[in-house]
């Protein structure tokens, strides 16, 4: 099985029982900071996905960093059986696909918007409210800078692609003029 497949189980799995208890949030803000802590100890990922070493001895550090956090007991559990199942190695996609779980549920949806300079507040504004009436949703916008573009922007909703960019442009026209 896919490993992106396999966090989107665990994720989708995590959230059903977190929503449930009423704790979507909650437990994706745990979730975070756990990465956010993972991400600021360089060392921290490699000895927790580790399988040489033991379990208990990765519980003793997942506990000393819940003892910290103030973490859910469902965050508790859940990333002990990460460790149990030796997935902690998914960690991060784990919790890239809850987020994306979290903000659906929420009615939020993130736009990935990229352009070859930033876009002025008026202009993401403008996108912003567009994009919210199009789809029905709240939208959030993720700017991504791509200098390759000569204009226009290519925006991103989930796996749809709409290429407004100049280049776009230029190679849908000369495919219509091969015929």
């Amino acid at each position: 099985m896919h490993s992106s497949t396999l966090a989107k189980r665990y994720a989708s799995a995590l959230a059903e029982l977190a929503s449930d208890r009423g704790l979507l949030k909650k437990i994706g803000d745990d979730l975070r900071q756990f990465v956010a802590v993972g991400a600021a100890t360089p060392e921290l990922g490699p000895l927790l996905a580790n399988p040489t070493i033991s379990r208990e001895r990765q519980s003793k550090i997942i506990d000393a960093f819940l003892s910290q956090s103030g973490s859910d007991p469902l965050t508790a559990n859940f990333l002990k059986l990460l460790i149990h199942k030796r997935r902690m190695i998914l960690v991060s996609d784990i919790v890239a696909a809850y987020s994306r779980i979290e903000e659906e549920q929420s009615g939020v949806v993130t736009v990935r918007v990229s352009a070859p300079k930033p876009l002025t507040k008026v202009h993401e504004e403008r996108l912003a409210k567009l994009l919210s009436t199009k789809t029905g949703k709240d939208v959030r916008l993720d700017f991504g800078l791509d200098p390759d573009l000569l204009g226009g922007m290519i925006v991103r909703i989930g796996s749809v692609m709409m290429d407004y960019s100049v280049r776009g442009q230029l190679n849908r026209l000369k495919a219509q003029l091969r015929g």
